[in-house]
């Protein structure tokens, strides 16, 4: 859905993705006055910070991965270094699982393993392997992660598409052509 740009002065919309968004002080289509959350303020927020703190861990998750991934292109074993970040991840995981879910019992949660579970791991592997060895073969950390992130996001499309049956809008089409035409300037 379509996010709204909500400011004071201008004209205030209600959202879909958005609810904790209220207008007050005018009616619908007049300008609004001040944004202002209403009574169920600590529920919104909170609803606020659940949808916004995983794109934030990302980000930064994200942002330290592309900084280690390219020191450890540098090391003699790439992979022996790879091995030990899963054994890092395995034991947090643990860790998160035993601190979100009391009384759980994770080796009952984990066997028999799901496939996907199964799949991820190998998607996983992939994209650390291949970043790794990218990096080492020389390409820049900010033209390297653009190139690939780039065509992610059109091969998803593609696969939403025709996979999923999600829509594939001319709004979107061009912007496969826009994300083409970028990656050809940027490794030029």
């Amino acid at each position: 859905c379509a996010l709204p740009i909500y400011r004071v002065g201008q004209r205030i919309y209600e959202s879909r993705c958005f609810p904790y968004f209220r207008r007050y002080g005018s009616e619908p289509g007049e300008m609004g006055k001040t944004l202002f959350l209403y009574h169920g303020e600590r529920k919104e927020n909170m609803e606020l910070w659940n949808l916004w703190w995983p794109v934030g861990l990302v980000v930064l998750a994200d942002v330290f991965y592309q900084v280690c991934a390219r020191r450890l292109s540098s090391l003699k074993s790439p992979l022996a270094a790879l091995g030990m970040t899963y054994l890092v991840s395995a034991c947090l995981c643990a860790l998160l699982f035993e601190m979100l879910i009391p009384g759980g019992h994770i080796f009952h949660e984990i066997w028999p393993p799901h496939p996907a579970a199964l799949m991820v791991g190998l998607a996983i592997t992939g994209l650390e392997v291949g970043s790794i060895f990218m990096y080492r073969a020389g390409w820049p950390m900010n033209i390297g992660f653009l190139v690939y992130t780039a065509l992610a996001i059109v091969v998803l499309l593609m696969v939403g598409h025709f996979m999923y049956g999600e829509s594939l809008r001319p709004l979107q089409q061009a912007g496969i052509c826009l994300a083409a035409a970028g990656m050809f300037l940027i490794v030029r």
